[in-house]
């Protein structure tokens, strides 16, 4: 009986890792489809939910040659080393300097695939029993290769390449993404080498890796709540947590069900409808959760989306009639002049509330960008002169370090408004008769665009959440009482589709700061519209 229970507990264990797996693998490729980046990491847990899957199964067949054939799946260790090495340095950037190892590191493991399916002895022999299992691993006499492939080249090689880059990064946020990447590795290929000792006739049991396997997608998940790492979306992380939610119960009722059997066979007289009544008492209580909190959701998103819609419409509107009527009066030149302030106002409301619209009603899925090839200096110049009076207002010396010929492929009213975000922030964080540096320059296959300012920085810890929908610093609170909190996170969304990237630099609260975003060059890019 203590043997079967140590294989329920198992088997528990690789079930609920294996839909934890794959469960984090749907969700990062919907969340964002287009991100080679997310696809390359999805293909990765993907190769681990075949591993875990034909182990679970393997390991439960008592046949020992059709245990062989299922075990043979194993094979899919070589994509799974292949492709982490590849994933990360994606993640880091360094896919391209990286090139050369990435394509020997496919090859090795294709060639070495293919091979162990020519002559599967050479990788398993026919399984035999061992310790509580039916049948187990039985190597063959090349076996070690595949432990030699992950954990004496692509784990270290990996963990190097991403503590060479925490080491050398400035960007906070990124550094604390790499932090977490190196965690998860680490424990998801420590835990994940435990069975391997019994594939050696050296007794571990294997349930201790193999049900807390799972536990190297909490860094992840960390990572991708806190960190935004693989922009995971709000909406993919609530899902994926509501369904981490339901495979933790699932296992837990799998649990009871399969000890109903022992308590019926140990204690004669126990209640056998017990267990089962709940259960069901268990699963439908859960589910009435996650239905409330979906529900919840969907009304609160409806609920804003008009609220903008007929509380800011319609002022809008009346506004600018208004000012039409008045400019078409032949106004005095001073109050042309005014005019001319409340119209641009306008339409910059206008602006915003469209792109805030859009990003509420559209949020997980891609809406209509219109690219064009355009020199991103002549979009912020354009910017800094409707600005000009701003800036005069606070007597802010801007000096200006703009390349030309600085050619991308932008959406041109989307990317001016980031550029009039960041510089409008710099204003209003900046004191009087401080200075503001705008620069734009070509940097070999990007456009780099950044906005300093020596104003009030921004607090170490809270550089991670400053993109974040309507998340406003302490200091920014105290200095602008009238922000949303929106625009950062609008211009977050903005670059994202436009396949770029959006950081900030501080060195601390009262220090300036450094607002960037950068675009593929229009050589570089493909110019396809989303």
């Amino acid at each position: 009986m203590i043997t079967n229970w140590h294989l329920i507990v198992h088997n528990v264990g690789s079930i609920i890792s294996a839909v934890a797996i794959l469960g984090l693998a749907i969700f990062i490729v919907l969340n964002n489809p287009r991100s080679r980046q997310a696809i390359i990491f999805s293909l990765t847990l993907l190769s681990i939910f075949i591993f875990v899957v034909s182990h679970v199964i393997g390991v439960n067949i008592a046949d020992p040659l059709l245990s062989r054939e299922i075990l043979m799946f194993n094979l899919s260790i070589f994509f799974i080393g292949s492709l982490i090495l590849h994933s990360m340095m994606a993640a880091i950037d360094k896919e391209k300097e990286q090139r050369a190892v990435i394509i020997a590191t496919y090859t090795i493991g294709v060639m070495l695939t293919i091979f162990f399916i020519i002559f599967p002895d050479l990788f398993l022999m026919p399984s035999v029993p061992k310790m509580y299992f039916p049948n187990y691993y039985n190597p063959g006499i090349l076996n070690w290769t595949r432990i030699a492939f992950v954990y004496a080249f692509c784990v270290p090689y990996v963990t190097y390449q991403l503590a060479k880059a925490y080491r050398l990064t400035t960007d906070s946020v990124l550094h604390q993404q790499l932090k977490y990447s190196i965690a998860s590795i680490l424990i998801g290929f420590c835990l994940g080498f435990i069975p391997n000792f019994l594939v050696y006739n050296i007794n571990v049991d294997p349930v201790i890796g193999i049900s807390l396997f799972s536990l190297f997608t909490i860094p992840v998940i960390y990572e991708a709540v806190r960190y935004g790492f693989l922009n995971v979306k709000v909406i993919a992380r609530q899902a994926f947590f509501y369904s981490l939610g339901v495979i933790i119960v699932g296992g837990f009722i799998t649990l009871l069900n399969n000890s109903n059997l022992w308590l019926a066979e140990s204690f004669p007289g126990f209640p056998v409808w017990i267990i089962p009544l709940t259960s069901s008492v268990l699963a439908v209580t859960v589910a009435v959760v996650i239905w409330r909190k979906l529900r919840e959701g969907d009304l609160l998103k409806y609920e804003f989306i008009t609220t903008v819609t007929h509380k800011f419409r319609t002022p809008l509107t009346h506004i600018k009639w208004a000012s039409e009527n008045l400019a078409s009066s032949q106004p005095r030149d001073d109050q042309k002049q005014q005019l001319g302030y409340i119209q641009s106002a306008n339409t910059n409301l206008v602006e915003l509330t469209s792109l805030l619209m859009n990003v509420s009603e559209t949020e997980g899925r891609d809406y209509d960008y219109h690219l064009e090839r355009g020199d991103l200096s002549v979009t912020v110049e354009e910017v800094l002169v409707s600005l000009r009076d701003q800036l005069k207002q606070k007597n802010i010396i801007l000096t200006k370090d703009l390349a030309q010929g600085c050619l991308a492929m932008y959406d041109v009213s989307r990317i001016r408004f980031i550029i009039q975000t960041f510089i409008e922030n710099a204003i209003h964080y900046t004191p009087d008769n401080a200075s503001i540096n705008v620069s734009v320059a070509n940097q070999g296959k990007i456009i780099r665009c950044s906005v300093t300012d020596n104003g009030i920085g921004i607090p170490k810890d809270e550089i991670p959440r400053l993109f974040s929908k309507f998340y406003r610093g302490h200091q920014a609170r105290l200095a602008d009482t009238e922000g949303m909190g929106i625009g950062l996170f609008i211009a977050k969304e903005i670059i994202a589709r436009h396949r770029g990237k959006i950081w900030v630099e501080s060195a601390g609260a009262g220090k300036g700061s450094t607002f960037s975003f950068s675009l593929s060059t229009a050589s570089s890019d493909r110019g396809r519209n989303k």
